[in-house]
């Protein structure tokens, strides 16, 4: 089986069947994709339960990435109207993958926070208390988001799947 898409197919239909993800790696696993590839598909698949569980976290995430492209919306709207609606797209995209769920909105999310969040350090001083403010609500934002990845998607971490040594492991 070379066919990218045929292990995709595959591996969808073991998940539908039940079959544990540290399962379906081992039978899959040289079949016409790369073991990383497989891991990261694997790892991309939310807990359902848990999803559900976190709906409300999910919802609570949502609106506040709806409020952030309002925010930015009034903000640059006064600069340029195209501009602000094209900046407002961002966060909304995360919304909807937040929503989906995608984990690359969550891992992508993180990631491109923590790179705005080091800018914004440089850029605190002298401290004021509105930049104490920002930066702790920015990391708090950061830490929440982090969570919720964490209970919806087990197996994935910061960026890729979780790994122990040189294997991939998963939950199930």
């Amino acid at each position: 089986m070379t066919d990218k898409r045929a292990v995709r197919r595959q591996m969808d239909a073991m998940l539908a069947e039940g079959t544990g993800k540290t399962e379906i790696f081992r039978q899959l696993s040289g079949q016409g994709v790369k073991d990383r590839q497989l891991a990261a598909w694997l790892a991309g698949q939310p807990d359902l339960q848990a999803r559900g569980e976190m709906s409300l976290h999910v919802n609570i995430l949502t609106g506040l990435m709806a409020l952030q492209a309002l925010i930015i919306l009034a903000v640059t709207a006064s600069v340029s109207f195209l501009l602000g609606l094209a900046l407002m797209l961002i966060p909304l995209l995360f919304a909807w993958g937040f929503r989906q769920p995608k984990a690359g909105a969550y891992s992508a999310y993180v990631f491109l926070s923590i790179v705005t969040l080091g800018r914004n350090f440089t850029h605190m001083f002298p401290l004021t208390v509105s930049s104490i403010v920002g930066f702790a609500i920015g990391v708090g934002l950061i830490w929440y988001v982090v969570w919720i990845q964490r209970r919806i998607f087990p197996d994935m971490s910061f960026i890729g799947p979780n790994r122990k040594g040189r294997e991939f492991v998963f939950t199930t």
